[in-house]
């Protein structure tokens, strides 16, 4: 199993794994075109391809010029895209993509070129696409492959029934369910489903802010190793699952990680927050990470995020303890 950052690399033994040292590089590392290469690529039937990384307002984010905002817009690399995973498939040569981010056109080129398809001769759309909720850096991509512009022939849609209902009810979304742009397959918590021969997806649902559809999270499976997606979550407190049971049952976990501290929101209700912060997942989960068998990773990070300084010390806490931050290019290999 292997993990590769755009960034800098560790290597340790037979694995190749994302370094926990600077994670700015240089802006010639922003060139997808020409992905770190794993260990031993022929024997990498699965890959995950984490696609981006931020909350969804994205980094910089409209309007706001912060001091990590201001950063992104002066330093390429220190600009983070939206929340998306890519699931390739290397034997069916299929991809999947989980969460459809308003960047989804940079994302996807990063897929495919990963994948190694032709750019030209047909519509270059992904096999499928999974939904964790109505939020707008979650799903709002869809509308790319509407009429207006790609104009796709049913692409599978992944999601839950009221996810599914918001969008056939509702437009613009629902011109893409009337023109067969996508075809909605509803999604069952607990139940596993296959989306290839190799890649198994269990969603588990999760509490959050549900004003249009519920939320899910993903256990993706491949031939030896698991990943868990929970891009949102409320707080660990709040779910009917133990997150440190959770974690430690797979190899892998991407979590929310939206914010560090509360000592970015002043004055802020934090009841209301919706967000775990990191230092409360470092607290409950820093036994798993100290056992060495789930590497864990922070994503979804909001602008404000103070583990953004490369220099700071939430970030030095952050490595120090064992956990990571996830990089828009990182790759696991399931």
């Amino acid at each position: 199993m292997d993990i590769i950052k755009r960034r800098n690399f560790i290597q340790r033994g037979f694995l190749t794994i994302a370094g926990m040292g600077s994670l700015w590089p240089s802006p010639k590392s922003k060139d997808h075109s020409k992905p770190h290469l794993i260990t031993h690529p022929q024997k990498t039937d699965v890959l995950i391809k984490v696609l981006g990384t931020a909350q969804d307002g994205g980094i910089p984010q409209i309007g706001c010029y912060c001091k990590n905002c201001k950063k992104a817009r002066q330093d390429p690399p220190f600009e983070r895209l939206r929340p998306s995973l890519a699931v390739l498939d290397f034997i069916e040569k299929k991809i999947f993509i989980i969460d459809v981010s308003p960047d989804i056109s940079r994302q996807y080129d990063m897929a495919h070129e990963r994948m190694g398809f032709a750019r030209s001769g047909k519509k270059n759309a992904p096999h499928g696409m999974l939904l964790t909720h109505a939020h707008i850096g979650h799903y709002t991509g869809l509308i790319y492959y509407g009429y207006e512009a790609m104009s796709a022939d049913r692409i599978p849609v992944y999601c839950s029934q009221r996810m599914g209902d918001f969008l056939a009810n509702n437009g613009p979304w629902s011109q893409l369910v009337n023109l067969q742009n996508i075809a909605l397959h509803f999604l069952e918590p607990d139940k596993a489903f296959s989306l290839t021969q190799s890649v198994k997806v269990t969603p588990l649902k999760v509490p959050h802010r549900d004003e249009y559809s519920d939320t899910l999270c993903f256990v993706i499976t491949g031939r030896s190793k698991t990943l868990l997606y929970i891009p949102d979550i409320q707080s660990w407190d709040a779910w009917d699952r133990s997150i440190r049971e959770e974690v430690e049952s797979v190899d892998f976990a991407l979590l929310d990680g939206t914010f560090y501290s509360p000592e970015e929101l002043p004055g802020r209700d934090l009841a209301q927050i919706g967000h775990p912060f990191i230092t409360t997942s470092l607290d409950i989960l820093k036994q798993t990470a100290n056992k060495e068998k789930t590497r864990i990773y922070f994503t979804h990070l909001n602008h404000s995020n103070l583990a953004l300084d490369p220099d700071g010390d939430p970030i030095k806490r952050i490595r120090g303890e064992g956990f990571g931050l996830a990089e828009e290019g990182m790759e696991v290999s399931l």
